[in-house]
């Protein structure tokens, strides 16, 4: 498959290592991390392209993916799909797009997946703390319009595998946000959780992707960056069969994090 890639930000490099591990070739790479012109609408019609992978900043992510697929190219975005519900609805009516949900690979979560009684109630608390330098808040991502903020940028991931491992959410809330932490409350018809997402831990504290199923903790990442757990690949060997993630299984995730924010009151 020959790809081309739209954003050469930190995570190309784990997007390139995916595709030239799973025989991929790169036709065509756009520098577009700081939102920089539009070269873009010029590569997602290139003929020689089968695949384009949108690693752009996230408020780009929708309209590359509309003119990707009116191209008629196969689509991959990087999350979060769109910043709106109303734009994944409207992906979630197209064909051949598909999102980057990575922890679905992990090891941990494919043993939880077997485990987890629908029938039994679960006490779950989520707390995803990392440090960010003040590089991180100077660029897109510490703009809430241009990243959707923490709970799209770093929450997104974790808030999506709990939906997907424990199901819909019934009620939400945020009863703390100061701009880089959130802190509130999820409650599912067989699970009560408690979270913490957050971008600005102290730089000496040590990193947290940990979920507390039970008493019981799980950790998804002690690294700096999810994406140093190498699962991109399994992400690309599901697109080479045009499988995977696709916008209606992230809509509920995108409505949740509107909810969230929506709740909160200052």
């Amino acid at each position: 498959m020959k790809f081309a890639i739209i954003g050469t930000g930190f995570i190309f490099r784990k997007h390139l290592q995916a595709i030239l591990e799973t025989g991929g070739t790169i036709v065509d790479v756009c520098d577009i991390t700081h939102g920089r012109g539009e070269e873009w609408k010029k590569i997602v019609k290139n003929p020689e392209t089968d695949c384009v992978v949108i690693l752009a900043p996230n408020y780009l992510h929708y309209p590359i993916a509309i003119a990707a697929v009116d191209a008629g190219k196969l689509v991959l975005v990087e999350k979060p799909l769109a910043l709106k519900s109303e734009h994944v609805e409207t992906l979630a009516k197209r064909k051949d797009i598909f999102v980057v949900q990575q922890l679905r690979y992990h090891p941990e979560v494919k043993r939880l997946e077997v485990k987890i009684d629908k029938a039994k109630h679960y006490d779950i608390k989520m707390d995803i703390s990392v440090y960010r330098d003040d590089h991180y808040f100077k660029g897109w991502k510490g703009d809430r319009e241009l990243s959707g903020g923490p709970l799209f940028t770093l929450g997104v991931h974790y808030f999506e595998l709990l939906l997907y491992l424990f199901g819909p959410a019934l009620e939400v809330k945020m009863d703390q946000f100061d701009g880089k932490t959130g802190v509130g409350t999820i409650k599912g018809a067989n699970y009560d959780c408690s979270w913490r997402v957050s971008v600005g831990a102290a730089i000496n504290d040590p990193w947290k992707r940990e979920f507390i199923i039970d008493g019981k903790a799980i950790n998804l990442s002690s690294k700096e960056n999810l994406a140093e757990e190498n699962l991109h690949q399994f992400v690309y060997r599901d697109l080479e069969k045009k499988q995977g993630v696709i916008p209606q299984d992230v809509l509920p995730v995108i409505q949740l994090i509107e909810k969230l924010y929506g709740s909160y009151h200052s």
